[in-house]
């Protein structure tokens, strides 16, 4: 057994197995947000995730989940409340890099906005498309491009605060 290799997953939760020292470190911070009796998801490459992403040197948690939501959706939200954090041992598929991920999530309202795609990077617009509301029931049938299976369990958390 070799301790300096560890497991990480690309979207799909395809298994590689690489090096610690490879690993780079990263904070990622999501938003769910309900609105009549629907869900707020980001379609990304053949299923959704949920709003959210990378924060930047110098931003907080709380300021990266604003920016991220508000360009991947247009919507101004404020959290109410945290959910859960995991950490992702995640590989990139396009450029090949393994991560060690912190998945922060909340949950969060609506303050104002209308749903828009022109926050998009030129990289999300290759694999994003516009933020939807989706029926809680469509949600679970639908595929959730992450590293972990949290779906179910995010949603259940989420559900419980309403």
């Amino acid at each position: 057994m070799n301790l300096n290799m560890i497991n990480v997953y690309d979207y799909y939760r395809n298994k590689y197995q690489v090096n610690i020292d490879s690993l780079k470190m990263d904070v990622h911070i999501y938003g769910i947000a309900f609105k009549d009796g629907k869900i707020l998801i980001s379609p990304q490459f053949d299923g959704f995730d949920f709003p959210g992403g990378t924060a930047e040197k110098g931003e907080t948690h709380i300021e990266t989940l604003k920016r991220e939501i508000k360009e991947e959706t247009g919507y101004l939200v404020e959290p109410i409340e945290l959910l859960n954090v995991y950490t992702s041992f995640f590989h990139h598929p396009k450029t090949q890099k393994n991560y060690q991920s912190y998945m922060i999530f909340y949950l969060v309202s609506i303050i104002d906005g209308e749903i828009s795609d022109s926050g998009f990077s030129e990289e999300e617009k290759e694999y994003a498309k516009k933020a939807k509301w989706v029926n809680i029931n469509e949600l679970k049938n639908m595929k959730h491009i992450c590293s972990l299976d949290i779906k179910d369990e995010l949603l259940e958390m989420a559900l419980e605060k309403m």
